[in-house]
């Protein structure tokens, strides 16, 4: 009798505190845009909701199940039977992982060409063929542990795309490194041998919060750089030289505290650089952190590092962006971002990307990158927008004590229309300038030493 009554408390305990969850925390989880996630702020249509009162809380009953005369009331009555609190217990876990699930996603395909005529634009974006491509088909779900500063959350993360940039997604190693289905010209072999169209999962992960504090553990998108990924967390169709020197998905744990006013705070350890759930090949890892700060609601500032041990997958100038080329080292990465509305209509964005990567001697090897970048953003009206970047990228490699130095520098011109005023349909045109100089300068264009490229994409989101 001892042992049924001890069994009984025990499962009234869980579904107590499975109720408290429910009330403080539960009730208040939302969604954020995963599409867009982590650099674009969340759709409004994913704002969490206001928490719903707990009908009856499990701390009126008293004792609980221990007690031989619960309340008459509904819930209380369910603690009376120990298969009721099991049930309980269990509905308030698949309640708060299975509600307020956010579904999203884009499809974006686009076409780009140089003005010399090649076939090739070189290696200035992750499509170089002047072909039309279907860039991707992109779905995720995400359920976001929001607590509101107070109580406690689960949440998740998945991502599932199919198309050319899946390149740019996929691990270097692990889950998805070889889900691809079709190959492209290769300019470097004149063969058709470089990985084209594929699957990717860029995400999988849980989540879980309490009060003010959140550990995300799995395979995520990386804290470093300013344009991610994804097509909506970019203003223009090409990728700026930012992305080639910044880790895009990473895999690992993160834990962040956002309880000071104005002030984010993001720590963790990652399995390297670009790796899914492998760590097989190399004893790789490193430390990563982000600390955000907004001086007010026009202006905000963001520090961000990745330092340790990785089998580097390099993605610098004169490999091309989203070429693998692995280098063993030790190293860090140092992204700082400067976000500024000078006016209701003028946003500036100032970035900085330093990386300092050493193969294994690196007083002989090694390789430092300097990414300086400024965006301009101009909103005409709803249904149009005018954006500037400006980039110079300088490439150092160490080899043998000597060094070789390699520059490109880009300018783009790009305007996002939203026929209509639809803003989830995006038309983006752009112009782009890059030249090269130094010991690589005839690699990442194509043999030439600047280049020409005119394109536009076609997006929508949902």
């Amino acid at each position: 009798m001892g042992i049924i009554m001890r069994k009984s408390s025990l499962l009234a305990e869980l579904a107590i505190i499975s109720a408290l969850f429910t009330s403080q925390g539960f009730a208040a989880s939302g969604c954020v845009s995963a599409a867009c996630d982590p650099v674009v702020a969340a759709a409004t249509a994913c704002e969490p909701a206001a928490a719903a009162a707990a009908p009856d809380s499990a701390a009126n009953c008293n004792t609980g199940c221990q007690s031989e005369a619960c309340s008459a009331e509904p819930l209380c009555s369910n603690l009376c039977q120990p298969q009721g609190c099991l049930e309980f217990a269990l509905g308030n876990l698949k309640k708060s992982l299975c509600e307020n699930i956010c579904w999203s996603g884009y499809v974006n395909a686009g076409y780009d060409t140089n003005f010399a005529g090649d076939r090739s634009n070189g290696l200035v974006d992750a499509w170089n063929n002047t072909t039309p491509a279907l860039n991707a088909v992109y779905i995720s779900a995400v359920k976001k542990a929001f607590t509101g500063g107070y109580g406690a959350a689960f949440g998740f993360g998945v991502d599932f795309m199919f198309g050319e940039d899946s390149r740019i997604f996929r691990s270097a190693r692990g889950l998805d490194q070889n889900w691809f289905t079709g190959h492209m010209y290769n300019p470097a072999t004149g063969a058709y041998d470089r990985p084209s169209y594929g699957f990717a999962m860029p995400q999988l992960y849980m989540e879980a919060a309490i009060n003010n504090w959140s550990v995300k553990l799995g395979h995520f998108y990386g804290l470093l750089g300013y344009e991610g990924a994804t097509a909506p967390s970019r203003f223009f169709y090409t990728k700026g030289l930012t992305c080639a020197a910044s880790p895009v998905s990473q895999t690992g744990v993160l834990a962040t505290y956002n309880g000071f006013e104005n002030l984010d705070i993001t720590l963790g350890w990652v399995n390297g650089w670009n790796n899914g759930f492998d760590n097989s090949r190399f004893n790789d890892g490193m430390a990563s952190g982000s600390f955000t700060y907004r001086m007010n609601p026009a202006a905000s500032i963001q520090y961000s590092f990745q330092a340790g041990t990785a089998d580097m997958a390099a993605i610098f100038a004169f490999w091309g962006p989203y070429n693998w080329g692995h280098t063993k080292g030790v190293g860090s990465l140092h992204t700082a971002i400067l976000d500024v509305y000078l006016d209701k209509s003028l946003e500036s964005v100032t970035i900085v990307n330093y990386t300092d990567f050493g193969q294994a001697t690196y007083s002989e090897n090694g390789t430092r990158v300097l990414v300086v970048g400024e965006h301009l953003y101009y909103t005409i009206n709803s249904c149009w927008k005018a954006g500037f970047r400006a980039e110079w990228l300088k490439n150092t490699d160490y080899i043998g004590g000597s060094s070789q130095d390699t520059e490109v520098t880009s300018f783009t011109l790009g305007l996002n229309w939203h026929p209509g005023g639809n803003q989830n349909l995006y038309i983006r045109p752009e112009l782009r300038y890059d030249r090269a100089t130094g010991v690589w300068k005839n690699q990442p264009l194509n043999g030439r030493p600047d280049q020409f490229t005119i394109g536009f994409d076609v997006m929508l989101t949902f």
